[in-house]
């Protein structure tokens, strides 16, 4: 996953969520799209994680790493300047350049003032 802000010149705020578009990668109703629906999805023990695709997709080809170009599935929000109104919602298919892989906590970090590490 990642995410964008953009501020246009009109004052508002475009934010999008942007998830690895791995339909590219897997066909429909292959051996591969089965298995991976049966795992649904990638899970984590303390010790290792169970991933839905095989490590080359997952780890690489649609993993979204910085200063890379991917294939995405994304939702675009643009906000009012205040950011308390929704003006329009855009659902599509992207290219994505990630500037900078992130942890969650990385990111809540920014998005709440702060520098990105503690």
């Amino acid at each position: 996953d990642t995410m964008s802000v953009h501020h246009l010149p009109s004052g508002d705020v475009e934010i999008g969520v942007h998830i690895a578009d791995v339909t590219h990668f897997v066909a429909l109703n292959s051996a591969l799209d089965r298995e991976a629906r049966a795992r649904g999805t990638t899970f984590y023990l303390v010790d290792r994680r169970f991933d839905m695709l095989p490590s080359l997709l997952s780890s690489n080809l649609c993993s979204l790493h910085g200063q890379t170009d991917r294939l995405a599935v994304s939702v675009i929000w643009t906000l009012s300047s205040d950011l308390e109104t929704i003006k329009l919602t855009w659902y599509g298919r992207t290219i994505i350049h990630n500037v900078a892989a992130m942890t969650y906590e990385q990111a809540a970090n920014i998005l709440e003032g702060r520098a990105p590490e503690k």
